[in-house]
């Protein structure tokens, strides 16, 4: 009994022997693949983080691309063996060459393609067992960016003789402050990096709008009629050209929708642009800009209706008395429906034979209340929406509104 007892037990410890280099192998094997699992979860984590960087803040070309994305790979990668090889590959996607299109994307997109290859010392190494001294690793990742849509922009501007008070906190006078953002704005628009030009026009009003002509300034009354219907059944029809043998009311004039920004912010800026010097009238401008939106040809995919105020509307003068909350009445009988359906209907330079939804004119309305709380029920609310309502006590805060209600951002980023 003792014997076969010996027996066994030897036999044991000659299997525990015989397994003693099969355990260190597998010890080494799981070594060596846990470094290289987290040598690759760390490349991995790197290569996303720079193609984000990248994307985010592209260095001009290619070069300075890759030295950007290198120095973010460095500060990631620290038990490399040599230097980390970086290549960084750059594609665009615009409407023009039909890759929006191919692609079934919302607009224009740029990819930037991140790919890094690192070399290792190994922790444990035997040659016997193909457990190499070095191994080599990669990573890659892809970020993509939506590229601002070219944009019609029509700024909707008040110039009743209120807009010539300070500005809250600036010092200004509030029309002043509001010309300053709106010429920061559309030096940003000129910046954009699109297709084909962004446009913008300036529908100012008080209580007439004022075209310039070959005849000259000319005022013109959009709600010449009695009957709030009759102004939104007409909406799109020429307007009332107003009696002004005096020239007490030129002074000031829309800007038509134009890609030249010069002559638009020389206009704005210029010594005959001056305050009105009659009441408030929020649809003069609302239905001067639908019309000028309506006449223009080869629009961009983004039309953007912005009305900039410093207070309630003044009531309407009619055959029947003062009209008091008329533009309430105006767009509760369908005034910015009108409009929107309108603009939204025209095809875009964009847009192919067969529409999709992504492709259609898109239109967005906005009112910005200068030092002033617009009461979203009386006529705005309903008119552009409670979220696109903003109330500016500087002009940094009017820059900010406006540049949501076109939505230029940087670019949605979206890791893939």
């Amino acid at each position: 009994m003792k014997h076969s007892r010996n027996k066994q037990q030897g036999i044991a410890g000659i299997v525990y022997v015989s397994m003693v280099p099969i355990m260190v192998m597998a010890l080494a094997f799981a070594m060596q693949l846990s470094q290289q699992f987290l040598a690759h979860a760390k490349l991995a984590e790197a290569s996303e983080v720079a193609s984000l960087a990248v994307i985010a803040s592209p260095k001009g070309d290619e070069d300075g691309n890759q030295d950007y994305v290198k120095s973010i790979i460095d500060r990631y990668v620290l038990d490399n063996k040599d230097d980390v090889i970086v290549s960084v590959n750059r594609q665009e996607c615009h409407y023009s060459d039909g890759c929006v299109e191919r692609s079934e994307e919302a607009g224009p997109f740029v990819d930037f393609f991140v790919q890094v290859k690192a070399s290792y010392q190994s922790w444990i190494a035997y040659d016997s067992i193909s457990l190499e001294p070095e191994f080599s690793l990669s990573g890659e990742s892809s970020s993509r960016k939506y590229l601002p849509l070219p944009v019609d922009v029509y700024f909707i501007l008040d110039v009743s003789g209120s807009m010539g008070e300070q500005s809250g906190t600036e010092g200004l006078q509030r029309i002043e402050v509001v010309k300053k953002v709106i010429s920061r704005v559309v030096k940003d628009i000129e910046d954009f990096k699109t297709d084909v030009k962004s446009r913008v026009a300036l529908a100012a009003y008080s209580g007439y709008t004022i075209k310039k002509t070959g005849q000259g300034l000319v005022p013109y009354d959009y709600a010449s009629y009695n009957m709030p219907e009759e102004t939104v059944n007409n909406m799109f029809n020429p307007p009332l050209r107003v009696d002004d043998s005096t020239g007490g009311l030129l002074r000031y004039h829309d800007i038509p929708l134009t890609d030249n920004y010069q002559h638009f912010l020389n206009t704005l800026k210029g010594d005959s642009f001056h305050l009105g010097s009659t009441g408030t009238q929020s649809w003069q401008g609302i239905i001067s800009a639908a019309q000028e939106a309506d006449k223009a040809t080869e629009i961009n995919p983004q039309q953007v209706f912005i009305i900039l105020s410093d207070g309630m509307d003044t009531p309407k003068y009619s055959e029947y008395g003062l009209v008091e909350g008329y533009l309430k009445n105006l767009v509760d009988l369908g005034l910015c429906n009108k409009l929107k359906q309108r603009i939204s209907s025209k095809p875009n330079r964009f847009e192919s034979e067969s529409p999709t939804d992504k492709e259609k004119t898109k239109v967005t309305m906005g009112v910005i209340g200068v030092n002033y709380k617009v009461d979203p029920n009386d006529g705005f609310g309903d008119c552009v929406g409670q979220k696109n309502i903003y109330h500016a006590q500087d002009g940094e805060d009017v820059y900010k509104y406006i540049l949501n209600l076109i939505n230029e951002e940087t670019g949605r980023l979206r890791d893939s």
